[in-house]
């Protein structure tokens, strides 16, 4: 049991992930933090572990759920009778308000203030990150290697039947409206200019002004912008991919681009970022064309970076990916690319930072860290030597032209 103890208590310290060991009823033993367990209804805990069971879930097999208002939960069993559950956590950010009347009829009204307090101190999960941080804890309780697909996803709002007569009442409530829907011409315009990698169509496409509306996918003006978001990023993604950009390469950029509006709570910061993504995507396509001549260890090895580039990998890494030495790999991309392999990192490094500078607040500390500098300094000397002006500079100008 004290060990258990630990590997949540140090989970949490390190990134504050709310944690709570509880026994088959649902009675939490402990919790990260604390107040969990001063504050948490027994039987809505129970009801988690209810659902861990009746999905056939073991110690091997952990339960990550999507459950209504936006929310996570994971069930990791770590030993007959005894599991830990993760979250609440969202993949964005909600307000006070929101999750005060979500939790009503889980937490003790005496607790709200101290719970709501805790769970808006969590960090923002992705699903791919709530189901590595289960598959984590599944593997420290067992001590076993267990592959990605054991973590089951049970997305439980979508359970809850849609009755005929809230049906009825949506679907008078937008008829009322007399807003058609936007065809499908705009997604198509800026499809193919994806596809084709043009990015003058794109611009063409992306000024026109669609006729319709969006359908209203969310009564929440900011979760129907973040739906709206996805989406497009999802649309634009299949386009790239048709256009010859590698799946891997399409699905992380797609990734990153809805993590990053994650980050953001601006209308017009979202929008901005929706723009430079269709572009950024289109310029990829683009390269990719132009490309087409390299040969398959060149394009592989210009798809592990793509893949690794927030990662700390070496020369000699890339190499035995590609099945070539060193020096074989090093003389055949600079002949191929023009440039030599630490070179090209160095770019899409800096070309990554011109992104983060742009589209987030993320500090330059954060930026140089997240990219695998060694240190700020190092990296503000490189940006400022390839983009011949400081990373701080460079925000600021940009912050001008929006």
């Amino acid at each position: 049991m004290n060990d258990f103890f630990r590997i949540c208590s140090r989970i949490y310290t390190l990134h504050q992930l709310p944690l709570s060991l509880v026994d088959r009823d649902g009675q939490i033993l402990q919790s990260w933090p604390e107040i969990l367990k001063e504050s948490v209804r027994p039987e809505m805990t129970g009801l988690v572990i209810q659902d861990f069971t009746l999905q056939n879930r073991d110690a091997r097999h952990p339960l990550v759920s999507f459950i209504q208002n936006g929310f996570f939960v994971g069930a990791v069993e770590i030993e007959p009778e005894l599991y830990v559950i993760l979250g609440l956590c969202s993949p964005y950010r909600h307000s006070r308000k929101e999750l005060m009347e979500f939790c009503t009829e889980t937490v003790y009204p005496e607790q709200m203030q101290r719970y709501c307090d805790a769970i808006l101190q969590a960090p923002i999960l992705t699903l791919p990150q709530m189901r590595a941080y289960a598959l984590l804890l599944a593997q420290l309780f067992t001590g076993e290697s267990i592959p990605d697909e054991n973590v089951l996803f049970s997305d439980s709002a979508s359970q809850i039947p849609y009755s005929e007569k809230s049906f009825a009442d949506a679907r008078f409530q937008q008829r009322e409206a007399a807003d058609e829907h936007a065809t499908t011409d705009f997604e198509n315009g800026v499809c193919q200019a994806i596809t084709l990698g043009r990015s003058d169509l794109l611009i063409r496409a992306l000024s026109a002004t669609p006729s319709g509306n969006v359908g209203a996918m969310s009564l929440d003006a900011q979760r129907q912008l973040r739906y709206s978001f996805i989406s497009f990023a999802t649309l634009i993604s299949r386009a790239a991919i048709r256009g010859g950009l590698s799946q891997e390469s399409a699905f992380l950029l797609s990734d990153l681009y809805c993590q990053r509006m994650d980050m953001l709570s601006e209308r017009a910061e979202i929008e901005h970022l929706l723009v430079g993504m269709a572009m950024d995507f289109c310029d990829k396509v683009a390269k990719n064309r132009q490309t087409r001549q390299l040969s398959p260890v060149v394009h592989m090895a210009l798809n592990f970076i793509t893949v690794h580039l927030h990662e700390d990998f070496t020369l000699e890494d890339l190499a035995a990916h590609c099945h070539l030495c060193r020096r074989s790999l090093s003389l055949r991309f600079k002949e191929e690319v023009g440039m030599s392999v630490v070179d090209y990192v160095q770019r899409e490094k800096i070309d990554e930072a011109r992104f983060l500078l742009e589209y987030t607040e993320l500090g330059l500390s954060q930026i140089s860290s997240h990219l695998n500098y060694s240190s700020q300094s190092y990296f503000i000397a490189q940006f400022k030597k390839i983009v011949g002006e400081t990373p701080e500079r460079y925000r600021n100008q940009k912050k001008l032209l929006r």
